[in-house]
């Protein structure tokens, strides 16, 4: 934890209230009408889901259950009615009336919140279990498109900037700093008392220890499942034997409003975090713009067209990441850069209209404001380039060097390169920047560098991976040697 993170949390535990964190607000809140939630419970000890909640903020939810997660082909058959509304969210080829066709067409877009990080552990399972499966119940034909699509959503969840996946817990930890531990902070219920107005200040404490003991998680409490379901379930599972019909149904009944009755919270919290984010009255951070339109290209690359080409029966069929490993050296290396350039994105296009991440940024080394002392013009021909002098009188950490790539704030696209750094016999810094552009700032102006974004590097180096005649290419291309893999 960084030391202003926390000298904030301490400032937040000192007001008894939780503080916004950043000028603005940092993510994407769809419309109702783009915006999809979902919610499991799973079984303890299970790793596929027990009962599926999902549906639009402001409307109740469609509930799924089978009375016993440990059977396959019920559990299979409750995701396979499950799967076609995710993927019509998702506008997947083959479950649309109209596929898209390029990235724009694509928007709005569309997305999926979840409770919180257990959630998204789930569509790992889901990937797991039904990607590449052969096994199926009769009719069963969405299991294979909602693995990929389960997949495809876990890996962009990772991604950093991503806005199609949203875990309510971290909107709204990334939102607001809270005066509790961290490990405190993944529970949903305890994160939206503090944020509560009609509980009082000197109660909210209480009141969030209160709500912490709802499991909010994809795994019901233990003590829930001995004394409410235990006994329902081995009766359904003597009624199935004996070929009690009515009994079953009983039981499963039973079993599914237990469920049922635990779904809905977990989706009604969520529903609140959604309404609570869109009642914040900070503006959007323009920056987020930019990651939405990176969001759309990242879905058409790695979802919608190779669900086209699944759709058309290509052969061979496209390459699809395996939710075990990465098996293939190319695609993970270039994942890899692609997640650094999302990375270095993320934070120069959010930073560049937030005065807080702005602070931050300096706080940390990565960034410096000065007064401008000096302005050189050193253009040669149609090479434009200006020399600024820039006195730095409240100098701290320092990252940056001779070299160093900068921007100016809030100009992301007007760049420069560190010529030189004098420190003075008081510690005061001297900077010497060299920027693009006949830029022609007055002398005596204020004026902040931050570390510039690197991701288009990134990006580059990402396409050349998958390359075979690159640097490098005999480790990320070879394949191993038929004798090699018998020994």
């Amino acid at each position: 934890m960084r030391e202003r993170d926390v000298v904030r949390r301490l400032v937040a535990h000192a007001e008894g209230r939780p503080l916004p964190r950043g000028t603005t607000r940092q993510l994407h809140v769809a419309a109702d009408e783009d915006l999809l939630i979902v919610a499991f419970v799973r079984m303890g000890g299970e790793s596929r889901p027990w009962g599926i909640a999902f549906g639009r903020p402001g409307a109740e939810p469609e509930l799924l259950t089978v009375p016993e997660g440990r059977n396959r082909d019920l559990v299979a058959d409750m995701c396979s009615r499950f799967a076609p509304a995710l993927l019509r969210h998702l506008r997947t080829p083959g479950f649309v009336d109209v596929p898209p066709t390029e990235a724009e067409e694509l928007r709005p877009l569309r997305q999926v919140w979840l409770p919180n990080g257990s959630h998204a552990d789930m569509l790992h399972h889901l990937a797991y279990a039904y990607t590449f499966t052969q096994w199926r119940p009769e009719g069963a034909t969405t299991l294979n498109p909602l693995g990929r699509a389960a997949g495809w959503l876990f890996r962009e969840a990772q991604r950093p900037g991503q806005q199609h996946v949203v875990t309510a817990t971290e909107a709204l930890r990334t939102s607001y700093t809270f005066p509790a531990q961290s490990t405190r902070l993944e529970h949903l219920g305890f994160l939206l008392t503090w944020l509560d107005p009609d509980v009082a200040p000197g109660e909210r404490f209480a009141a969030a220890h209160e709500a912490e003991a709802l499991a909010v998680s994809t795994a019901l409490d233990p003590v829930l499942e001995r004394s409410r379901i235990e006994k329902p379930l081995d009766d359904w599972h003597d009624a199935r034997n004996e070929g009690d019909a009515r009994r079953e149904r009983a039981r499963a009944s039973e079993i599914a409003r237990v469920l049922e009755e635990e779904l809905r919270r977990r989706y009604r919290l969520t529903a609140q975090a959604i309404s609570h984010l869109r009642a914040d009255g900070r503006r959007t951070n323009r920056g987020v713009g930019r990651l939405i339109d990176a969001a759309l290209e990242e879905q058409w690359h790695e979802h919608t067209q190779p669900e086209l080409r699944h759709a058309a029966g290509a052969d061979p069929p496209p390459f699809t990441p395996s939710p075990e490993t990465d098996r293939d050296a190319a695609a993970a290396g270039a994942r890899y850069m692609a997640h650094l350039a999302s990375a270095s994105l993320a934070e120069a296009v959010l930073l560049h209209d937030d005065e807080e991440l702005q602070d931050e940024a300096i706080a940390r080394g990565d960034g410096f404001r000065g007064t401008i002392a000096d302005v050189e013009d050193r253009s040669r021909g149609r090479w434009m380039r200006t020399a600024w002098t820039v006195r730095d009188e409240n100098p701290g950490p320092l990252r940056l060097r001779e070299g160093s790539w900068v921007s100016i704030i809030g100009s992301p696209e007007r760049r420069g390169t560190i010529l030189a750094v004098r420190t003075g016999s008081d510690g005061r810094r001297t900077f010497e920047v060299e920027v693009s552009g006949h830029v022609t700032w007055p002398v005596g102006s204020e004026v902040g560098f931050v570390e510039s974004s690197n991701h288009q590097l990134s990006q580059r180096k990402s396409q050349l991976i998958w390359s075979d005649d690159e640097p490098g290419s005999w480790l990320t291309h070879a394949r191993p040697d038929d004798d090699e893999g018998r020994r």
